[in-house]
């Protein structure tokens, strides 16, 4: 699923407070709105980032360049702004999407992305809708056995109801040859196409605000660090998974061929015995290249998990990612989840409402610690096996451990 962000408006009403940028670049306690949200839309692994950008298009592309945590990054350009239909329609041909999750870029709404997408995977339009104290202040919408049938223009009284949240997923086949380059998504397509059109929806009941006006770009500075990232008040310990719980054979994919790694139950239960939770973040491109199923991979993960769980050392989480750029179809691409990546750790710390400042990571090869470091965690630790040495010696962890015949891991 390809992913586009509509980030070209002027801003003019929040240009009081917010200059020199683009509005969904603007600072949010040190971090761009813009960032914020794609941190959160690369939970759901894109593609790509499509970037529909025109005023102060520069400050933009030079911050984020052409990838974002791995995920590629492209830009729509607007040589004059073409409103919103025209910005979405420009992205869908330039880069020949099917279909795309379509966002504004100044807004920020807590939902399933993934229940959205996959509700609606037929859908020439869906809409994702919130109910709100004001509905007036954005236009009302009217909904009738799960469709909307009505948009309401905005009214001066104050009332609640439904609004549009401005997300959308989007089939190419929803735009006709005959539009002008320049339209409104809302005004010309959406609004007066309702019968046509018969978009479904689907009500996000979470945390909802854009920053389109100085107040709510106050209040998103107040608060919206905190929706995102919660109360990050525990600790874990990120173990890549061969060559560290296990002795790397070379796809390993059945409990029989499975060797612990001397030590590792000591090791792990001193950090369980501290405090910390225990999460595993395993590439297996295994499975990306047809050695092993992802069925093999839940029996031997299984298996681990019960073993450990024996040794009063018992595994939180564990994350795994099934691609690889060389494998076959469906595995064949990149990964916002496959180390140096950081999502395997990002999705754990968000799950598991952990602080990765005071977390801890040990891997063996360098993938491992770039993924730690990229993910801000506060300390990373290269495991060195001088008897089956993966990739450089060099590294950039926080700590060695190295290990020969004589030495375990805690040795």
């Amino acid at each position: 699923m390809n992913i586009v962000i509509l980030a070209g408006g002027f801003g003019t009403r929040l240009q009081s407070v917010v200059k020199d940028v683009p509005k969904p670049m603007a600072d949010i306690n040190g971090t761009p709105f813009l960032e914020l949200l794609m941190q959160e839309l690369s939970f759901l692994d894109p593609e790509r980032f499509v970037l529909c950008v025109s005023y102060l298009k520069d400050s933009i592309k030079n911050h984020f360049h052409d990838n974002f945590m791995g995920i590629p990054v492209v830009y729509s350009e607007e040589d004059i702004p073409l409103g919103t239909g025209g910005a979405i329609k420009q992205a869908f041909d330039l880069f020949n999407l099917k279909d795309a999750l379509v966002l504004n870029g100044d807004s920020y709404i807590a939902a399933d992305y993934s229940k959205f997408i996959q509700q609606n995977k037929d859908a020439r339009l869906a809409v994702m809708l919130k109910a709100v104290d004001d509905a007036n202040r954005y236009g009302r919408v009217e909904v009738k056995d799960g469709r909307i049938i009505a948009f309401r223009e905005k009214e001066d009284i104050i009332q609640p109801g439904l609004i549009n949240a401005g997300i959308y997923k989007i089939n190419r086949n929803l735009f006709s040859n005959d539009l002008p380059e320049k339209f409104s998504f809302e005004k010309d397509v959406l609004e007066p196409m309702i019968p046509q059109l018969k978009p479904t929806y689907m009500l996000a009941e979470d945390y909802f605000i854009d920053i389109g006006i100085p107040e709510s770009y106050a209040k998103a500075q107040r608060e919206l660090k905190s929706v995102i990232y919660g109360d990050a008040k525990n600790r874990a310990l990120f173990l890549d998974r061969d060559g560290v719980i296990n002795e790397d054979i070379g796809y390993l994919h059945k409990k029989e061929d499975c060797k612990f790694m001397s030590g590792i139950f000591d090791f792990c239960r001193k950090y369980k015995n501290n405090g910390y939770e225990l999460i595993v973040i395993t590439n297996q491109a295994g499975i990306a290249k047809g050695k092993y199923t992802e069925q093999d991979y839940e029996l031997l993960k299984e298996y681990i998990h019960s073993e450990f769980k024996k040794q009063d050392c018992e595994i939180t989480a564990e994350y795994y990612c099934p691609y690889h750029i060389d494998g076959i179809a469906p595995y064949n691409r990149n990964s916002f989840y496959r180390k140096p990546n950081p999502g395997m750790i990002l999705r754990g710390a968000k799950e598991y409402n952990i602080n990765l400042a005071k977390s801890v990571l040990i891997g063996d090869n360098e993938n491992d610690i770039l993924a730690g470091k990229t993910a801000g965690l506060g300390t990373t630790i290269r495991l060195i096996n001088e008897q089956n040495m993966r990739g450089s010696w060099q590294t950039v962890a926080d700590k060695i451990i190295k290990i020969n015949n004589q030495k375990t891991i805690g040795g």
